[in-house]
């Protein structure tokens, strides 16, 4: 089942790469502000929550769970740089990284009551 989890969570790592560094135009756009923060929110919410998953249960989890939160936080400060970097039509934005950490961390909650919950 972890292997399941390892490919869902890879594809889900990609389409988030894809999604935050092509274009604007490719893409129709977000009207308000307000959801383009909850696309971010739960782009990072299912990141944890499927890169949490890809390990077996066992007594380390929750090192590697607030492992997958720093690893979610920090390719959320990447992506953003990286946009301001690498393309035309994007920039940084403090709110987006905000609503990125905010997700990651819901993911965090949801991932350790699920796993304690029923594991």
């Amino acid at each position: 089942m972890e292997r399941k989890f390892f490919w869902l969570a890879l594809i889900w790592t990609f389409v988030i790469t894809v999604a935050s560094l092509v274009s604007v135009n490719s893409f129709s756009k977000i009207k308000s502000v307000g959801n383009d923060k909850i696309v971010h929110f739960l782009f990072y919410l299912f990141f944890v929550i499927l890169w949490g998953l890809v390990k077996r249960q066992n007594d380390s989890n929750r090192k590697y769970y607030l492992f997958v939160f720093l690893v979610a936080m920090s390719y959320g400060l990447i992506i953003e740089v990286l946009q301001e970097i690498l393309t035309n039509t994007r920039q940084a934005d403090f709110y987006d990284f905000l609503a990125n950490t905010t997700g990651a961390f819901v993911g965090l909650i949801v991932l350790l009551y699920y796993k304690n919950k029923f594991f």
